[in-house]
Protein backbone atom coordinates (compact mmCIF):
# COMPACT_ATOMS: atom_id res chain seq x y z
CA UNK A 1 0.00 0.00 0.00
CA UNK A 2 1.14 3.61 -0.57
CA UNK A 3 1.43 6.01 2.05
CA UNK A 4 -1.51 7.92 1.04
CA UNK A 5 -3.32 4.76 1.09
CA UNK A 6 -2.20 3.57 4.63
CA UNK A 7 -3.44 7.02 5.69
CA UNK A 8 -7.29 6.41 4.02
CA UNK A 9 -6.94 3.51 6.13
CA UNK A 10 -6.21 5.21 9.18
CA UNK A 11 -8.70 7.93 8.64
CA UNK A 12 -11.87 4.87 8.49
CA UNK A 13 -10.87 4.49 11.84
CA UNK A 14 -10.47 7.49 13.47
CA UNK A 15 -13.00 9.42 11.12
CA UNK A 16 -16.05 7.64 12.57
CA UNK A 17 -15.05 7.44 16.03
CA UNK A 18 -14.75 11.30 16.13
CA UNK A 19 -18.45 10.73 14.62
CA UNK A 20 -19.43 8.77 16.78
CA UNK A 21 -18.24 10.89 19.83
CA UNK A 22 -20.13 13.63 18.78
CA UNK A 23 -23.33 11.69 17.55
CA UNK A 24 -23.30 11.00 21.29
CA UNK A 25 -21.92 13.91 23.35
CA UNK A 26 -22.44 16.64 21.01
CA UNK A 27 -18.75 17.31 21.39
CA UNK A 28 -15.44 15.66 21.42
CA UNK A 29 -11.93 16.03 23.16
CA UNK A 30 -9.26 15.21 20.82
CA UNK A 31 -9.05 11.46 19.78
CA UNK A 32 -5.24 9.99 18.71
CA UNK A 33 -5.06 7.08 16.23
CA UNK A 34 -1.63 5.14 14.84
CA UNK A 35 -1.37 2.43 12.39
CA UNK A 36 1.44 0.18 13.66
CA UNK A 37 4.11 -1.22 11.78
CA UNK A 38 1.84 -4.27 11.57
CA UNK A 39 -0.88 -2.88 9.85
CA UNK A 40 -3.15 -2.85 12.74
CA UNK A 41 -4.71 0.63 14.32
CA UNK A 42 -4.77 1.62 17.76
CA UNK A 43 -6.17 4.00 19.71
CA UNK A 44 -3.87 6.60 21.61
CA UNK A 45 -4.73 8.52 24.89
CA UNK A 46 -2.88 10.75 27.01
CA UNK A 47 -3.25 11.83 30.75
CA UNK A 48 -4.42 15.36 31.43
CA UNK A 49 -4.89 16.97 34.28
CA UNK A 50 -8.33 18.25 35.75
CA UNK A 51 -11.34 17.40 34.55
CA UNK A 52 -11.67 19.46 31.52
CA UNK A 53 -8.56 19.71 29.66
CA UNK A 54 -7.63 22.46 26.87
CA UNK A 55 -8.23 20.77 23.51
CA UNK A 56 -4.78 22.67 22.69
CA UNK A 57 -3.33 20.89 25.33
CA UNK A 58 -4.33 17.37 24.62
CA UNK A 59 -3.51 17.98 20.76
CA UNK A 60 -0.07 18.79 21.77
CA UNK A 61 0.12 15.69 24.26
CA UNK A 62 -1.21 13.10 21.96
CA UNK A 63 1.36 15.12 18.81
CA UNK A 64 4.25 14.47 21.10
CA UNK A 65 3.80 10.69 21.85
CA UNK A 66 2.84 10.35 18.33
CA UNK A 67 6.51 11.61 17.86
CA UNK A 68 7.86 9.44 20.45
CA UNK A 69 6.35 6.00 18.73
CA UNK A 70 7.72 7.45 15.28
CA UNK A 71 11.20 8.16 16.24
CA UNK A 72 11.41 5.03 18.03
CA UNK A 73 10.55 3.09 14.75
CA UNK A 74 6.96 1.76 16.41
CA UNK A 75 4.80 3.34 13.87
CA UNK A 76 3.80 3.83 9.86
CA UNK A 77 1.14 6.55 10.36
CA UNK A 78 -0.30 8.79 12.64
CA UNK A 79 -3.91 10.67 12.66
CA UNK A 80 -5.19 12.93 15.81
CA UNK A 81 -8.90 14.23 15.31
CA UNK A 82 -10.54 17.49 16.74
CA UNK A 83 -13.66 19.27 16.81
CA UNK A 84 -13.47 22.93 15.07
CA UNK A 85 -14.76 26.03 13.96
CA UNK A 86 -13.72 26.67 10.18
CA UNK A 87 -14.34 29.48 7.97
CA UNK A 88 -15.55 29.12 4.61
CA UNK A 89 -16.21 31.24 1.70
CA UNK A 90 -17.27 34.81 2.57
CA UNK A 91 -15.79 34.55 6.31
CA UNK A 92 -19.14 31.97 7.07
CA UNK A 93 -17.59 30.11 10.26
CA UNK A 94 -18.73 26.21 10.86
CA UNK A 95 -18.16 23.61 12.92
CA UNK A 96 -16.14 20.64 11.64
CA UNK A 97 -14.07 17.61 12.34
CA UNK A 98 -10.61 18.26 11.35
CA UNK A 99 -7.94 15.05 10.99
CA UNK A 100 -4.24 15.64 10.40
CA UNK A 101 -2.73 12.42 8.97
CA UNK A 102 0.88 12.07 8.34
CA UNK A 103 2.85 8.98 7.15
CA UNK A 104 6.49 8.36 7.52
CA UNK A 105 6.79 8.05 4.30
CA UNK A 106 6.56 11.88 3.96
CA UNK A 107 2.87 12.07 3.59
CA UNK A 108 0.80 14.45 5.60
CA UNK A 109 -2.83 15.99 4.74
CA UNK A 110 -5.66 17.64 6.78
CA UNK A 111 -9.06 16.24 6.49
CA UNK A 112 -12.21 18.50 7.47
CA UNK A 113 -15.67 17.25 7.31
CA UNK A 114 -17.84 20.15 7.97
CA UNK A 115 -21.40 19.44 10.14
CA UNK A 116 -24.51 21.60 10.98
CA UNK A 117 -26.86 20.16 14.02
CA UNK A 118 -30.36 20.83 13.82
CA UNK A 119 -33.03 22.04 16.67
CA UNK A 120 -33.34 18.99 17.85
CA UNK A 121 -29.34 17.88 18.02
CA UNK A 122 -29.76 15.69 14.79
CA UNK A 123 -26.15 15.74 12.75
CA UNK A 124 -26.11 16.53 9.22
CA UNK A 125 -22.28 16.02 7.74
CA UNK A 126 -21.16 17.48 4.44
CA UNK A 127 -18.94 17.18 1.85
CA UNK A 128 -15.12 16.17 3.49
CA UNK A 129 -12.59 18.76 2.10
CA UNK A 130 -8.43 17.87 2.47
CA UNK A 131 -5.86 20.03 2.42
CA UNK A 132 -1.76 20.08 2.67
CA UNK A 133 -0.54 18.82 6.11
CA UNK A 134 1.79 20.43 8.35
CA UNK A 135 4.45 17.13 9.03
CA UNK A 136 4.00 17.76 12.63
CA UNK A 137 5.59 13.95 13.72
CA UNK A 138 7.76 13.25 11.08
CA UNK A 139 9.15 16.36 10.28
Amino acid sequence: MTAKEECEELLNHILPAAEDLLRKNKEFYPVGAVLNNDNSVSFTATLEEGDFPDSESVISHLTEAHKTMAGNGEIKASGIAWNATITEGAGKKRDAIIVSLEHKENYSVIIGEPYSMNVFKKLHFDIVFAQAGKNDIWG
